[in-house]
């Protein structure tokens, strides 16, 4: 509406500079920690060994409903996966292609599927995928369903946990020790006399 106006209330804390996060390593790839699924056993054994020493590389082929992992060798293929009948999937679940090439379903995901899941990334690690570079090195580690179920954190204390690792805001250049590091001009120069 026009001439609305939004009341602000006070600070409750206006002696107290402003904090930030201290950024997460999740850019650069890393190992992804996924539980079985309901197809992992139509995978031979030898099939998800090769599957979990495999480096894979984040394609340019991502976005928000998946991502897709190239490698170098076979393609990983599941036993009777043309019988596969559509079912409910979730976020983090690892398809495979007919052509045996894994997509881990991120945010906006499709609802019902018929590819072969060889297993799904649990939440803790589904950042890292979606937010890792084209090109990123990636990697699958299996653990139980009780491990992923210990490693599951509650929202208030991830919420906590937060608060707690949160830095002042340093605002004043002279008093920033990494400044190359906040990337100001990023892509503007190279640094290099041409």
């Amino acid at each position: 509406m026009s001439g609305a106006v939004v009341p602000l209330g006070a600070d409750a804390k206006p002696d107290q500079p402003p904090r930030r996060l201290k950024p997460d390593a999740r850019f650069d790839g890393g190992r992804l920690r996924f539980v079985s699924g309901p197809q992992t056993g139509l995978y031979h054994p030898d099939m998800l060994a090769a599957f979990e020493t495999t480096r894979f590389r984040k394609s340019g082929h991502a976005n928000r409903q998946a991502a897709k992992l190239e490698h170098d060798g076979a393609p990983f293929a599941a036993e009777g996966q043309l019988g596969i009948v559509s079912e409910v999937i979730v976020l983090g679940d690892i398809q495979m292609t007919g052509q045996g090439e894994p997509f881990v379903l991120l945010a906006e995901h499709q609802t019902m599927g018929g590819y072969p899941r060889i297993g799904a990334v649990i939440a803790q690690d589904v950042a890292r995928i979606a937010q890792a570079s084209a090109g990123a090195e990636l990697w699958f580690e299996r653990i139980t369903l009780a491990e992923a179920d210990a490693l599951h954190t509650p929202d208030s204390e991830l919420l906590r946990r937060i608060r707690d690792t949160t830095e002042p805001l340093v605002r004043d250049p002279h008093e920033i020790g990494d400044l190359l590091g906040y990337q100001l001009i990023s892509g503007m120069i190279t640094g290099q006399e041409d």
